[in-house]
């Protein structure tokens, strides 16, 4: 399957999936996303989307744009957001009735469609007048009263929808809608990669990319910086990881600065779990200072090795393993100087290990040359043990009676 083309939003700086953007009529697509491009539409006024409409050649008609609204708001009024029903205008327009016209139709049709509405005018007002008397005496029920009046009226007379608590600064039929006019304007503040060189550009391109502004090339600096004077990096892995962190932790800011709480969300579990693999943590870092010296032995160890402190040096065994060394110190010592048996049994330890390295010698030659023992090696063999046995047999009678 084909990998779907992305685009560039000149708003939010950010790449996304071609469904994320308007289409125009020609096939290309929209300079801003659909979130950017339809943040200030207020679905009541007109004046806040006839622009967009014009921009992207569709005929305005206020009865289809209504129905569309008026579906929409009777369904949920709090999932009336800024961007459904243009979304939905649009797709509208593209049906066969409406296609082969342009925003330059748009007073031709309107006049078409108030000439058509003007018949029944007066009659649905007459409706709508008895319906709010009766709703009022509590006549009818507030679902038949909402099927028989329009949606503008009843904006009008029934109070309005509980508001998203994120949505109190400029939302709009509770969906939240950010108010740029209630911060700072974006000209008035510095620009904080005005003082970058076009070295210092070329640099910050290649270590994190081109597709960020200077601004934000500066923020992913300050925070690689950070990071690096907060944790020990060394190898080539952690740093490629701490870059990850470090553009995550600038799309997330960007995306909780602009409302959009899933992206947020997203982003933060991909956050925390970059941290934890590369144990960039809170706790991991107190833990790397504390591993240094955790004990006084340690302490003590290091100030003998230092010198701040001599080392005392004692004979005295101080646990179970330095008087087992000492033990077994002793009993080599008296093993070899008081046991008189033990050199004559040295000696004849090394003869028997003399004769076998000759037998094993002679052997490895017969193999080679292809020499056969005669029965005479093998009766010399046999009378040289027996004759070191008998020895062995003097030697142990004299130390038992020496013993005696």
């Amino acid at each position: 399957m084909a990998e779907k083309q992305k685009y560039y939003c000149e708003k939010c700086g950010k790449w996304m999936a071609e469904t994320e953007f308007f289409t125009y009529k020609d096939g290309t697509k929209t300079e801003m996303c659909k979130k950017c491009l339809t943040m200030h539409i207020d679905n009541w006024d007109p004046e806040t989307y006839l622009w967009l409409l014009e921009k992207m050649d569709v005929p305005y008609i206020p009865q289809e744009w209504n129905t569309l609204r008026d579906r929409l708001y009777a369904k949920d009024p709090s999932k009336l957001t800024s961007s459904s029903v243009f979304g939905r205008y649009l797709s509208k327009m593209k049906l066969k009735q409406w296609r082969d016209y342009t925003w330059a139709d748009s007073e031709r049709l309107q006049q078409e469609a108030e000439a058509t509405a003007k018949e029944h005018e007066e009659e649905a007002k007459r409706r709508e007048e008895e319906a709010k008397e009766k709703f009022e005496n509590g006549e009818i029920s507030e679902a038949e009263y909402k099927t028989l009046v329009s949606t503008v009226t009843q904006r009008e007379t029934l109070p309005p929808p509980p508001m998203n608590p994120i949505g109190q600064n400029g939302s709009v039929g509770g969906a939240f809608v950010m108010n740029e006019d209630d911060f700072m304007a974006e000209d008035d503040i510095p620009d904080a990669g005005a003082d970058l060189t076009d070295d210092d550009k070329m640099y910050l391109a290649v270590k994190w990319g081109r597709l960020y502004k200077p601004a934000e090339w500066v923020a992913l600096e300050q925070n690689y910086e950070e990071m690096t004077k907060s944790f020990d990096i060394q190898d080539a892995d952690t740093i490629n990881t701490l870059k990850l962190i470090c553009k995550t932790n600038l799309k997330m800011n960007q995306a909780l600065d602009t409302g959009d709480l899933d992206g947020y969300q997203k982003l933060s579990r991909v956050s925390d779990s970059l941290r934890k693999s590369a144990k960039f943590t809170a706790a991991q870092n107190k833990e790397d200072k504390n591993d240094f010296v955790d004990s006084v032995g340690e302490l003590v160890a290091m100030c003998e090795r230092e010198g701040f402190i001599p080392r005392f040096v004692t004979d005295i065994p101080q646990d179970k393993v330095d008087l087992t060394l000492k033990d077994m110190n002793d009993y080599l010592k008296k093993l070899v100087t008081q046991d008189l048996g033990f050199g004559q049994q040295i000696e004849d330890a090394l003869k028997k290990i003399q004769i076998q390295k000759e037998m094993n010698e002679a052997e490895a030659a017969a193999q080679e040359g292809q020499v056969e023992l005669e029965d005479e090696d093998y009766a010399a063999f046999i009378e040289e043990m027996e004759a070191q046995k008998e020895q062995d047999i003097d030697l142990l009678d004299e130390e038992i009676e020496d013993d005696e």
